[in-house]
């Protein structure tokens, strides 16, 4: 195979991480967090837009980033299990509280 083959493909490549475009580091860093409101927030202030336009440009970042969405995903399940868990707890614990005082 000849060299030059091997070059067109390094120089269709940008030096910028895919997990860097479109979005600033630091909104990237939020995301991955599973902080989808902060990103939101940290788009429009450094980009000087409105909320909506912030949001658009962060959901459109997340479709084309299939393993973060899914991250994200899990953390949001996660999160709702550990809520369910801890209000069931509360739940019997009322209960065993309420038949001891009677």
């Amino acid at each position: 195979m000849p060299l030059s083959s091997f070059q067109s493909a390094v120089t269709d490549v940008s030096a910028d991480p895919p997990s860097c475009r479109g979005l600033p580091h630091a909104a990237v860093t939020a995301l991955w967090r599973g902080r989808i409101v902060d990103a939101v927030k940290l788009v429009r202030v450094e980009q000087n837009i409105g909320s909506k336009e912030a949001e658009d440009q962060v959901h459109a970042y997340l479709r084309t980033q299939p393993t973060l969405r899914s991250h994200i995903l899990k953390a949001q399940v996660d999160a709702r299990e550990g809520l369910l868990r801890w209000l069931i707890f509360l739940f019997v614990g009322a209960a065993g509280l309420a038949y001891l005082l009677t």
